[in-house]
């Protein structure tokens, strides 16, 4: 069995991307490959053998369709995400069939933290699926995180396209976070970065970019998503979008992986994996 972790970034992000590649190499306890998606730049020769990255380059997904279909000003009530964090559908190269070359992928967002080991992520059950946290608190749903909100409602002729599709009760499913997942390779067989991009430019009223049309994919259509368990073996959380996100008080340190991590600066480094 083959595993790659993965992250995409661009110049912008790159100072975060290479907090999340220290934290694997060191916290992680992470030796085996890391594939580097760069997307407006190319990585430092130096850099790239000092990590052993993998530095991947594929051209940039065409979102003129995309564009035009959305309209310059966006989509009601959004962050305008959708025309101005474009970068987010870069994050699809991750299901090309260059990933075939491992059995197991692991996506990371560039500026994630890797608290403890991987090794409590990697015992997981991946085998034909893709596994991802729920969005919202991984203890409770609330009742607004259903996938009707990840929809702009504006363009009625595209959301009657998805509930004719997909089917109605979807817009009061849960539904994935995409800042991580696991999946089997071999699921690219049924849904690769091909059928991705395709609906990206057919259902184009995601309010969160590739994270909507992921799950309209492999969640709704193909039912492969399976949400991440809330304890990893070690007995730590194995993820959480922030600490603040649960009533009770914890610190990084309860964690295997955080988004938005409040107890710990985004420079601040660990030596985990020397007692986890």
């Amino acid at each position: 069995m083959t595993t790659a972790f993965v992250l995409v970034t661009d110049s912008q992000y790159f100072h975060k991307a290479k907090v999340t590649i220290n934290d694997l190499r060191t916290a992680g306890n992470w030796f085996g490959d890391i594939v580097l998606i760069t997307i407006d730049f190319h990585l430092d020769e130096q850099y790239r053998q000092a990590y052993n990255i993998i530095e991947q380059k594929f051209n940039p997904i065409d979102k003129t369709q995309l564009l035009q279909k959305i309209g310059p000003h966006g989509f009601d009530n959004s962050d305008k995400r959708e025309i101005h964090k474009l970068n987010q559908w870069e994050k699809l190269h991750v299901f090309d069939h260059y990933f075939l070359n491992w059995d197991r992928i692991v996506f990371l967002d560039a500026g994630l933290r890797v608290l403890y080991n991987v090794k409590y992520l990697l015992e997981l059950d991946y085998k034909d699926k893709i596994l991802a946290p729920i969005d919202g608190t991984q203890l409770i749903t609330r009742p607004t995180d259903i996938f009707r909100h990840q929809l702009d409602h504006k363009n009625t002729d595209i959301i009657n396209l998805i509930k004719q599709d997909f089917g109605e009760e979807i817009l009061d499913s849960t539904f994935m976070l995409n800042c991580m997942w696991v999946y089997d390779t071999n699921i690219l067989h049924k849904c690769d970065k091909s059928q991705l991009i395709e609906a990206m430019n057919k259902y184009t009223v995601c309010r969160t970019n590739e994270m909507g049309i992921m799950n309209l994919l492999f969640h709704f259509k193909y039912k492969l998503w399976e949400k991440f368990p809330a304890l990893a073996s070690n007995g730590k959380y194995l993820f959480e979008w922030c600490e603040l996100n649960n009533s009770f008080h914890t610190t990084w340190q309860n964690y295997c992986f955080l988004k938005y991590p409040v107890t710990i600066s985004l420079n601040q480094r660990f030596v985990n994996h020397l007692i986890s």
